[in-house]
């Protein structure tokens, strides 16, 4: 017999809405499946039970009226630990803020609650947000429900463990340089980085980044659609707001896939892609290729913007952690103290070209999508790193910090350039989906880059994309095997 937390979110609102099932029914067989499961996967890392629990009854009383329910209705959401929750702790993993307590939900949650969401706790995150896995000295490690050996990548690592594992049917993540593509490839989930605005963010230091947006993860594009259906909000602080007609999400159907032009670049041109990588993904073109209008290989003129990426990034760092950096440096993340060395270190002259550079990638794939549907790239350029390297790794850039002075940095020793990466600074959406799994074993993900502000078309389009790979063997969903954990 199916355990109801397998199902989709989209079954599952059917059958609360046939009262096949009662919203505390479904929330205690969540709860349930998280006592289990939780405290070796460490994905949730703060709860709310007692408020769950009213809103699950709430729920019942609206059904009992006959009134007209709302699209989330009765659907468990975790919500990253980033994001602000009324009366639940927002962190970001960090001593720094660990008293800190929101007094009132972000705008999304607020969202999320009235389409009808249950809101049952917060996910992990790593420390101020930026690592090569999700943990942080408050609430420590989350592990990967493939294998707990290896990253579930970061920063929203808790949500998409919590999906792969089936804790929860629905989770909202945010992304900057990857932060729901990463771990929805890592975990074998699916996952959007909206266009700014779409999910409004007035909480941003800087209004006019577009580098950090919030976005729905969940276990399929169907699902996706119905979250963002729920998570779409506004805000007169946003500049970038933006409300399209969210219907046709609540409604999904594919894109037409003979009528798409599929533009694929396994590398955009300059990322190293380690070659089993590369060799999968061509694995999964070829899977897509005989059902798609045209199909053809692109390397899109994207400039240095790896470097702008990094050297833009920094600017809200240096606003939010400057002064720390300055008199107390330890007290925050070696990755921080390297982007703020970076940070102190850049000049005018370098913000401004890296922000001429960003505009031409934005333009060359405004250019690119005149032509194209679709750009599908890989979902990681390299695999998992296990915890162990994760930790090396961070250890090495701390003894490197504490040679270097704060304002150090050699502009020449840019990171390589990821996946993920370059497409933040163009604003572009971006859609992961499953495709089965890698050369490793582990979950493999591609990245469906869409239209700016297209992406409620992008979302066709990716479960047009998902559903062509799900007619084929291997290319579906991978379950993580949680019996060993037991």
């Amino acid at each position: 017999m199916t355990d109801i937390t397998e199902l989709s979110a989209v079954e599952l609102r059917r059958r609360l809405a046939n009262r096949e099932i009662s919203p505390r029914e479904l929330l205690r067989a969540v709860r349930s499946r998280i006592d289990r499961y939780n405290p070796f996967l460490n994905a949730l890392v703060e709860m709310c039970w007692e408020r769950a629990e009213q809103d699950a009854a709430l729920a019942e009383a609206t059904l009992a009226r006959r009134d007209r329910l709302p699209p989330l209705f009765g659907l468990p959401v975790a919500i990253k630990e980033s994001i602000n929750v009324e009366g639940l702790h927002t962190t970001l993993g960090s001593p720094l803020f660990a008293d800190r307590v929101a007094a009132e939900d972000a705008p999304t949650v607020a969202a999320i609650r009235a389409a009808g969401g249950i809101i049952i706790g917060k996910t992990n995150v790593p420390e101020l947000m930026h690592g090569g896995t999700s943990q942080n000295p408050i609430y420590g490690l989350t592990r990967n429900a493939h294998d707990p050996a290896l990253s579930c990548q970061a920063s929203s690592g808790g949500s998409a463990v919590a999906l792969s594992a089936s804790l929860v049917p629905l989770a909202a993540g945010s992304d900057m340089g990857g932060s729901i593509r990463g771990p929805s490839a890592a975990n074998g989930v699916a996952g959007l980085r909206p266009s700014p605005g779409l999910v409004a963010n007035p909480a941003l230091l800087l209004a006019f980044d577009v580098s950090s947006v919030t976005g729905p993860m969940a276990r399929s594009v169907e699902v996706v659609m119905l979250l963002l259906a729920g998570m779409i909000c506004t805000s007169p602080f946003d500049p970038f707001d933006w409300n399209p007609d969210p219907a046709p999400l609540l409604n999904p159907t594919p894109a037409k896939a003979g009528s798409l032009r599929v533009a694929i670049s396994p590398d955009l041109g300059f990322v190293p892609v380690q070659a089993a990588i590369r060799a999968r993904f061509e694995e999964v073109v070829s899977a897509i290729a005989p059902e798609v209008g045209r199909i053809e290989w692109v390397t899109p003129d994207l400039g240095p913007i790896n470097r702008a990426f990094h050297v833009l990034r920094t600017l809200a760092y240096v606003v939010a952690y400057g002064e720390v950096h300055e008199k107390s440096p330890e007290r925050l993340t070696p990755q921080k103290n390297v982007d703020l060395r970076r940070g102190f270190a850049a000049t005018a002259r370098m913000v401004a070209d890296a922000q001429r550079v960003q505009s031409c990638a934005f333009r060359a794939l405004a250019t690119l999508f005149r032509e194209y549907d679709v750009l599908i790239t890989p979902g990681a350029s390299e695999p998992l790193l296990s915890v162990e390297e994760v930790n090396r790794r961070e250890a090495a850039l701390r003894a490197e910090n504490a040679r270097l002075a704060l304002d150090a940095y050699d502009f020449d020793d840019i990171p390589p350039a990821t996946v993920n990466l370059p497409i933040t600074w163009t604003a572009h959406p971006v859609a992961t989906i499953t495709a089965g799994r890698g050369p490793d074993g582990m979950p493999f993900g591609i990245n469906l880059i869409g239209r700016y502000r297209d992406d409620i078309n992008l979302l066709r389009i990716a479960l047009a994309v998902e559903q062509i790979l799900g007619a084929r063997d291997g290319f579906g969903r991978p379950i993580p095997d949680l019996s060993a954990y037991m």
